[in-house]
């Protein structure tokens, strides 16, 4: 479950990342945009960073579901050899 929480924090940090270069140009930018930070007009960054937590997250996400799965196989073994 610590797995699952950690993959959907990392995705919303990734979203986050990638939605933050394609603000700003008159729009209301979010807090921690890239002048904040000190990346000035660095958009790459942001999409290559971002696209890689993503990436982490649905990583995480898929190792969870077998990590819990293979946990209940062993359950289930454990509980009919009893």
């Amino acid at each position: 479950m610590l797995m699952r929480g950690i993959a959907v924090v990392l995705g919303i940090v990734g979203v986050y990342l990638n939605v933050w270069h394609t603000l700003g140009q008159g729009a209301p930018t979010l807090p921690f945009n890239h002048n904040a930070v000190g990346l000035g007009s660095n958009h790459l960054i942001h999409a290559v960073v971002g696209l890689v937590l993503i990436s982490a997250a649905v990583w995480l996400w898929f190792r969870a579901r077998e990590t819990m799965a293979a946990r209940a196989r062993g359950m289930m073994a454990a509980s009919t050899k009893a």
